[in-house]
């Protein structure tokens, strides 16, 4: 929706009467209409206000939960404000909430010395999962959806719904067939899970902001945007963030891993495998629902999926 300043006014008295607009404008990037708003008055610094679009319904409580879970985090998230999904003001739900400083990671990739940040969003990965759930489950506007207790009882779940989703969607059968056989024979590995911890399912660097550090190089800033989160594994999420981080930039693959550190698993490298099938799998059924067929979409995805497919075939055979 395009927004006015005496409409962004409105917003802002509603929440604090006090309160004046010196500017406002976009920002940039996102799936959803975010807006920097400066303002005076009762205080002098600005604001972010996010418009959220009607599905899903859970989308702002669950964003202003798992915030609150990190607010005491460093780097810092935003601080949500208000959320108002009574529709009175403006036709749509939106949050306001604190803004932090910087722009995201992926303004800054085409520095050569990128590399430290790349180290810093295995670091921000790291103290995530520090937050320890109580069970495992996808997270919504009041805490866990359907919680379960093991590892293996939730991802056998979450495997079964994504194989599903894929045939429905078109997937290819005999490709279904030969990657659900892969995904059961790396099954064993999900009983060696520590525990659910808060996994943010969304890491990359449209959602890290950083600033110029005192020697020139981005240094991360804050972190943002929750839509995704839930309580699971934390090579789950850390397959997650490597897969979606070096699809944009593939040097960040390496240090993203040597920034989150030493993890207490027996066989990583085929951990993070499985998980990765998982999402290459999750994300190819997103795509073709909305629509993206581009080469870098779904049938990029199918052609990675093809090779894990292919490698098991090699090493079945060796």
């Amino acid at each position: 929706m395009k927004l006015d300043a005496e409409t962004v006014g409105g917003l802002i008295r509603d929440f604090e009467p006090a309160l004046t607009i010196r500017d406002f404008s976009r920002l940039a990037g996102g799936s959803t209409e975010v807006y920097k708003i400066d303002v005076g008055g009762s205080r002098n610094d600005s604001l972010v206000l996010k418009i959220y679009p009607d599905l899903p319904e859970w989308g702002p409580s669950k964003e202003a939960l798992v915030a609150g879970w990190l607010k005491d985090f460093t780097p810092p998230v935003p601080t949500w404000l208000r959320t108002d999904e009574s529709r009175s003001l403006i036709p749509l739900r939106y949050s306001l909430m604190t803004y932090l400083p910087g722009r995201p990671l992926r303004h800054w990739m085409a520095q050569r010395d990128i590399t430290q940040a790349y180290r810093q969003m295995g670091e921000l990965l790291r103290r995530i999962h520090a937050v320890a759930m109580p069970a495992y489950g996808y997270v919504l506007g009041g805490g866990i959806d359907n919680p379960v207790s093991t590892n293996v009882e939730y991802m056998t779940m979450a495997f079964d719904n994504v194989f599903r989703r894929f045939r429905v969607l078109g997937g290819d059968p005999d490709l279904a067939n030969r990657l659900e056989r892969l995904a059961e024979s790396n099954f064993d590995l999900l009983d060696t899970s520590e525990g659910a911890v808060l996994a943010h399912d969304d890491l990359h660097q449209g959602n890290v902001l950083a600033l110029r550090g005192n020697g020139g190089e981005p240094e991360v800033s804050g972190l943002i945007d929750f839509g995704n989160a839930r309580a699971a594994d934390n090579l789950f999420d850390l397959a997650k963030a490597l897969f979606c981080s070096a699809h944009e930039d593939p040097r960040s693959y390496q240090p993203i891993l040597e920034g989150y550190g030493s993890v207490n698993h027996p066989e990583i490298k085929r951990a993070l495998r499985l998980y990765t099938l998982f999402h290459r799998l999750s994300m190819w059924c997103l795509l073709t629902k909305i629509g993206i067929g581009a080469k870098n979409g779904p049938d990029g995805l199918i052609r990675d999926l093809n090779e894990m497919a292919i490698e098991q075939l090699r090493a079945g055979s060796d």
